[in-house]
């Protein structure tokens, strides 16, 4: 099995594609950052900081197999959103949230989720595809249904760990300080896909992988 994960890649660059809020200009850091961190901790040779999604899209797939690609444009789109605005923001989570629908979208497994009754049912569906995929095991996602908003308690192998880590150490974070947990963004991005309600995180223990957070409704 890959270390990374094509299907994200594929659902990252898919959705960075059509996402009306990405302008050229950010576009064009967001991809220069990506390659940056794809050089600098996969070692790749001969990769240019410049590229069309296209060819970033083909570099990371290529390396997927060997390292965890998701996380070089996870780190790439907080890092370049943050050159532009100067912290992260709304790009990289309408992107983290969207991705979530792209690639259940992709792989035809829509119906899993369409019909949940509530929060709590999505996001219990979602983590069982997980474990059936083996993506998680049962112990690496935790989730408690607390009525309007669902707890969930992070752990195992995290694909974004690197990438989060290094946000955190270079002082990329939200306008609230705060460096945005992916793998709890897309749960509520899961969530907005079958429910077609709008949902939220907050995170309320930052210690990757270890992380905590619930994920509520937003009007």
């Amino acid at each position: 099995m890959p270390v990374g994960n094509p299907h994200v890649v594929k659902a990252i660059i898919a959705t960075l594609r059509n996402d009306p809020l990405v302008s050229p200009v950010a576009l064009r850091f967001m991809v220069k950052n990506t390659l940056e961190y794809a050089k600098r901790n996969y070692g790749l040779d001969g990769v240019g900081d410049e590229a069309s999604l296209d060819e970033v899209e083909k570099i990371l797939l290529d390396a997927a197999e060997k390292y965890p690609c998701e996380e070089a444009l996870t780190y790439g789109i907080a890092k370049g959103e943050s050159l532009i605005e100067g912290s992260s923001g709304i790009v990289a989570r309408r992107v983290a949230k969207k991705v979530p629908g792209v690639l259940v979208r992709s792989l035809g497994l829509l119906d899993m989720f369409k019909d949940s009754n509530g929060l709590y049912d999505c996001l219990a569906r979602y983590k069982a595809f997980l474990v059936k995929i083996g993506l998680i095991k049962d112990e690496d996602m935790i989730i408690v249904d607390q009525g309007d908003k669902v707890q969930v308690k992070l752990g195992g192998r995290c694909n974004y760990i690197n990438a989060c880590t290094a946000l955190s150490k270079e002082g990329v974070s939200n306008i609230f300080g705060e460096v945005v947990c992916t793998r709890l963004i897309t749960l509520a991005g899961i969530a907005e896909t079958a429910l077609n309600r709008n949902f939220d995180i907050k995170v309320t223990t930052y210690n990757p992988p270890n992380c905590e957070g619930i994920v509520f409704e937003i009007a």
